[in-house]
């Protein structure tokens, strides 16, 4: 059965390859279209369904597999990672890809990326097991994280689900150049806010280390209070405060609605990704709709 669906994603992917010029390469930019009033996804898209600027979509596809990063601030949090491990597993596609990092002072990887579900379920509950006070710097791990990821294919989404505080005050990384790059790389980043570190665990803003024969006053100064929310929302994904453990598989169930556009352009302007519309026919069928798309926080 995996092989089959092995077959079918090397199809489609070759199939919208096809769909391009031969001066032109396929790029994918996913978005959500939602209605506005029952907060449900709009079903039955298609090509025609969307504008971009400048560009023709070639294809329409929702549900796709995908290269799922799980990034853990390093603090225990008895058994809730157990269940929310368990519960994504069973929500993930069979052919799912899922690394898991874990971040505080400094990041470290506790799982390259697999499709085994013993393995994955396990990093999760056993890769952040921190039980001392310590300085968490989120935007540091979301970007290890995303360096994790290959090279984006239109047959595959791509998204980091991400558990932690919800403020970064200790990183120099600008929050506007990470959403670029986030968006640049195709990567959505879902954010589940932990409500206990902001409250419980002293954040404090440390400045970085001298490196060689800088001075102090050579070092960049600190950014200050960065929300990671704005960076989830920049990205094309979500923020939430959990209360339950469905968290992560709630992150893939909505990455499973989201929908992925194919389209052609030059292969040096395939980092930009282009503004997505709802064309007017698709206004005129679904009227509360409303289009969610990386670089456009929610409105």
């Amino acid at each position: 059965m995996k092989l089959m669906g092995l077959i079918l994603v090397a199809f489609l992917a070759s199939l919208e390859a096809q769909s391009c010029p031969a001066n032109l390469v396929p790029m994918p930019v996913t978005v959500t279209v939602r209605e506005r009033s029952v907060q449900e996804p709009v079903r039955g898209l298609t090509a025609q369904d969307f504008l971009l600027r400048g560009k023709t979509v070639v294809s329409v596809a929702s549900g796709l597999p995908a290269d799922i990063v799980i990034l853990i601030e390093d603090r225990g949090r008895g058994g809730l990672l157990a269940g929310a491990a368990d519960l994504l597993v069973k929500s993930l596609l069979p052919e799912d890809q899922v690394a898991v990092v874990t971040y505080g002072v400094s990041t470290k990887k506790q799982l390259a990326f697999t499709r085994d579900p013993n393995a994955i379920r396990l990093a999760i509950e056993k890769g952040a097991d921190g039980t001392h006070l310590q300085i968490a710097r989120p935007l540091y791990g979301v970007v290890d994280a995303y360096k994790l990821f290959g090279k984006a294919s239109p047959a595959r989404q791509r998204a980091i689900f991400m558990i932690g505080d919800n403020i970064d005050s200790g990183s120099q990384i600008r929050i506007e150049q990470l959403a670029a790059n986030l968006i640049e790389e195709r990567i959505s980043l879902d954010l589940a806010i932990d409500p206990a570190p902001s409250r419980k665990i002293p954040r404090l803003n440390v400045p970085p280390p001298t490196v060689g024969n800088d001075s102090p006053a050579m070092r960049p100064a600190l950014v200050g209070q960065q929300s990671v929310s704005l960076l989830a929302e920049a990205s094309g994904g979500t923020s939430d405060a959990y209360v339950r453990a469905e968290f992560f598989s709630e992150m893939r169930e909505r990455l499973k609605q989201r929908v992925t556009l194919t389209y052609c352009v030059e292969k040096k302007h395939a980092s930009k990704v282009p503004q997505v519309e709802l064309s007017d026919a698709a206004k005129q069928k679904w009227p509360n709709a409303e289009l969610r798309s990386p670089g456009v926080p929610g409105r």
